[in-house]
């Protein structure tokens, strides 16, 4: 893979065999990671071992985001935030699909924390990152994420397009079609809108039947809701069961869906008049529910005081009622705990994110002048060489040397000086921008000073450069330097194929030393 050692051809036979083998049992965590996030995140943990015992960079981001998704579905935004900037900050470069899912996995943590709008932009910025090489899968859920968040924010209309491209990106794929069904039934579910998602549990149940894929119990449940809005509590019992029944055989993990799942059935009894098999099964939900899930919880006890209040025991509905509210108190400052907690993180990783791109800027800025110093070029120059190709214009290094500066310093003061080497600074930076994007002006130390340039010829590249000493030697010196013109010399070389860093600046530095040997105050090319 690009940038991580020998190409996937060079590698050895029996080196290829462990990757091969990673990356399929990585991809598998696809069909462990909804229902079971625990187990995703253990496996995920052990494979990440595996990936950098091999050196293998993808592998080990790949083992990371699974990591990070494990999280988030257990409850935990922060620590899958924590997880996602670390990949961005550290583990660069990013394939297309490392991308794509970190923005899919931030745009879920921006949800969890109620923050809608940044979960859009989050998303969008995984839309913008899709390649052929992104899994279909991934992008399906990112499009079907799009649609849910705009469901949400009251764009009703543009979420339906969204849930379409969606639908055009799973067709084939029966539990990805039926998955994008599914959130759209949800949706008008949660809008109240009946017929629009009876429409919805029609298709879906149709593309059950097309698929030879049952509705798994989510799907199961959100049809029997859509039964319990369409008021016809018989139908919603029936289908609550197998959505309970579905859950028990899958013997699924996430902690909250059974309940869930029962509470749907324990509504629909009781609508049905089944009033005390709703509270049998309401009891076992709440049995069912652990401490982490208040949400669920708060649900269970309000479903209860109606039930208790069905049954005439006014004095329970009463106290389930007030124990209700109170969990709802409970949750609403766990949820501000656990957001506060997650924002945090957020926050403390984008600053050290932004603290450090100001460190990395300053360590390649020259304090005195404002100029690149001697570490940018070294990093910048050898990746324009790699990228210049002849026909494509002219790129040129040019060293620039101060005529006798020691004299200025002695004469004047070493203040004076810095303030010349400020005034020739900013005539550099100026004769950087004449050519356009790429060139650049830097300061190499003392009075040696260097501009690249990026032109469409020689000539023009000579032009820029004398443009530049003619500059400097008509500057108004007098208030600066009374009595003395300060001049400059250089030495211009143009790349040629085969060049180096270090044979192009060598070229220039020999440019230059003829152009003082030859008097100074001049300009001489390769």
């Amino acid at each position: 893979m690009e940038g991580h050692g020998v190409m996937e051809a060079d590698r050895p036979r029996d080196d290829l065999a462990p990757r091969t083998g990673l990356a399929a049992e990585l991809a598998a965590l696809d069909e462990v990671v909804g229902f079971d996030p625990g187990r995703a995140l253990l496996t995920a943990q052990q494979l990440q071992a595996r990936a950098e015992a091999l050196g293998d960079h993808d592998a080990t981001v790949s083992a990371l985001l699974w990591q990070a998704e494990g999280h988030q579905r257990n409850g935990d935004p922060a620590r899958s935030a924590s997880i996602v900037n670390h990949v961005r900050d550290d583990l660069t470069p990013l394939n297309p699909e490392h991308m794509v899912r970190a923005a899919w996995l931030m745009s879920r943590v921006h949800t969890d924390l109620g923050d809608r709008p940044t979960a859009l932009e989050m998303v969008m910025d995984a839309v913008t990152a899709f390649t052929d090489d992104v899994p279909r899968r991934l992008r399906t859920r990112v499009l079907i994420k799009v649609g849910d968040l705009l469901d949400e924010l009251g764009a009703h209309e543009d979420s339906l397009i969204w849930y379409g491209r969606a639908e055009e990106m799973a067709a084939g794929d029966g539990r990805m079609h039926m998955l994008v069904v599914n959130n759209r039934a949800y949706g008008a579910l949660e809008a109240g809108a009946a017929e629009e998602a009876l429409a919805q549990a029609r298709l879906l149940m149709a593309l059950s039947t097309r698929y030879q894929r049952p509705l798994n119990a989510d799907a199961l449940d959100t049809v029997a809701r859509i039964h319990l809005l369409r008021r016809d509590p018989e139908a919603a019992v029936l289908t609550a069961r197998q959505a309970v029944d579905a859950a028990q055989q899958m013997e699924t993990k996430v902690a909250d869906a059974l309940p869930e799942y029962l509470l749907t059935l324990a509504t629909a009894q009781r609508e049905l008049g089944s009033t005390e098999v709703a509270a049998a099964t309401l009891e076992r939900a709440r049995s069912l529910c652990g401490e982490d899930f208040a949400h669920t919880k708060a649900r269970i006890l309000e479903e209860e005081a109606e039930v208790q209040a069905a049954l005439g025991d006014y004095k329970a509905a009463f106290e389930t009622h007030k124990a209700f509210h109170a969990a709802v108190q409970k949750q609403l400052s766990q949820q501000r705990e656990a957001q506060a907690r997650a924002r945090q993180t957020i926050y403390e990783t984008i600053t050290a994110r932004e603290e450090a791109a100001r460190y990395r800027e300053e360590a390649r800025r020259d304090p005195l002048t404002g100029l690149r110093n001697r570490l940018f070029v070294e990093e910048r120059l050898p990746g324009l060489l790699e990228d210049w190709r002849p026909g494509a214009g002219v790129l040129s290094v040019a060293l620039l040397d101060l005529d006798h500066f020691k004299s200025v310093n002695d004469t004047f003061s070493h203040e004076v000086g810095d303030e010349v080497l400020r005034i020739v600074a900013r005539l550099l930076e100026a004769a950087a921008q004449m050519p356009g994007p790429g060139s650049f002006a830097a300061r190499l130390g003392g009075e040696e000073l260097l501009l690249i340039l990026l032109t469409d010829d020689r000539e023009s590249a000579h032009r820029v450069v004398d443009g530049l000493r003619t500059s400097v030697e008509q500057y108004a010196w007098t208030t600066i330097t009374p009595g003395r013109i300060v001049t400059l010399s250089g030495g211009l070389a143009c790349a040629v194929p085969g060049d180096t860093r270090s044979s192009l600046m060598a070229r220039a530095d020999s440019q230059l030393y003829a152009a003082k040997s030859a008097g100074r105050n001049r300009i001489c090319t390769d």
